[in-house]
C-alpha cells in the first residue's frame, strides 16, 4: 500500500526497543528572519545553518515527493541554499547516535546534472554523489502525474557531519536518522557474488564506491 505523509514539524519518536527515529523538516514559521546561526531539530539531532551574509539560506513552501514508486512521502517546505557552499554558507548536522541517515534533497535546477552533495564526518567522506532530476520516477497521485525523487542514505556515527554542496545550489526537504539497528539489519552480510549489480534503497543501481545500505544478490547489507 502506498503511503503519503505531509511532514511539517520537527519530531522524534520511538520505533522499537532497538531503534529510534529522529526527523528534521522545515516549517513556514522557520522561514522568518535570518537563518544564520539558526538550528532545526531536537534531542541532539540538530541542523545548524551558517550564513553570516544573510543572503543565501532560505526556507519556503514547496511540495515535493521522495521515496519510490511504491512508497513515498510528501514534504511541504524546503531549505534552499541558493548557491554553492563555502565558509560563509554551509550546514552542520549533529547526530546523537550511530545509524542510517536519510536525506530528502534534490538539485535546484533540472538543467544542471553536475550538482553534488558531500557528507563528511571526522574528516572521512561518507557521501559524494551527483543529484539528477532524471532519477525521479513518475507516479500517479490523486489522479495527477507526480515526480517522486529518491532519498540518499548513508551510515553515520554519533558526532558532527559537515554538509557541503560545492558545485551550486540544492534544496533540502528532510533529514531522518534511524538510530540503533539500521533499516532492520541486525547482521552485516557479505554478498555471495561480489560482481553482482548493487542497488540503493530507492532501487537505483550504484557502484562499489557507494556508501550506505545496498541490495545485492537479493540481500541487504551495509557497503562501507
Amino acid at each position: 500500500m502506498k503511503k503519503i505523509f505531509t511532514l511539517i514539524a520537527i519530531a522524534m519518536m520511538a520505533v522499537g526497543a532497538q531503534a529510534q527515529t529522529y526527523s528534521i523538516t522545515f516549517t513556514e514559521a522557520a522561514a522568518k528572519g535570518s537563518l544564520d546561526g539558526k538550528t532545526f531539530g531536537s534531542d541532539g539531532f540538530i541542523l545548524t545553518c551558517t550564513d553570516p551574509n544573510k543572503e543565501k539560506l532560505q526556507v519556503d513552501a514547496n511540495n515535493c515527493y521522495f521515496g519510490t514508486a511504491e512508497e513515498y512521502d510528501q514534504y511541504s517546505f524546503r531549505l534552499k541554499t541558493n548557491g554553492k557552499s563555502s565558509s560563509n554558507n554551509k550546514l552542520t548536522l549533529s547526530t546523537p547516535k550511530a545509524g542510517t541517515l536519510t536525506i530528502a534533497v534534490r538539485t535546484a535546477t533540472s538543467s544542471d546534472e553536475t550538482r553534488t552533495v558531500v557528507l563528511k564526518q571526522d574528516g572521512t567522506e561518507l557521501y559524494n554523489q551527483v543529484l539528477k532530476d532524471a532519477d525521479a520516477v513518475e507516479v500517479e497521485i490523486e489522479g495527477e502525474a507526480k515526480k517522486v525523487y529518491p532519498y540518499i542514505s548513508v551510515e553515520v556515527a554519533a558526532g558532527t557531519i559537515d554538509i557541503t554542496y560545492p558545485v551550486n545550489g540544492v534544496n533540502f526537504y528532510a533529514f531522518i536518522l534511524e538510530a540503533g539497528t539500521p533499516t532492520g539489519i541486525e547482521n552485516v552480510q557479505v554478498a555471495e557474488n561480489e560482481n553482482a549489480p548493487m542497488y540503493n534503497l530507492a532501487g537505483q543501481q550504484v557502484d562499489k564506491n557507494f556508501k550506505g545500505v545496498v541490495i545485492q544478490n537479493g540481500k541487504k547489507f551495509i557497503n562501507k
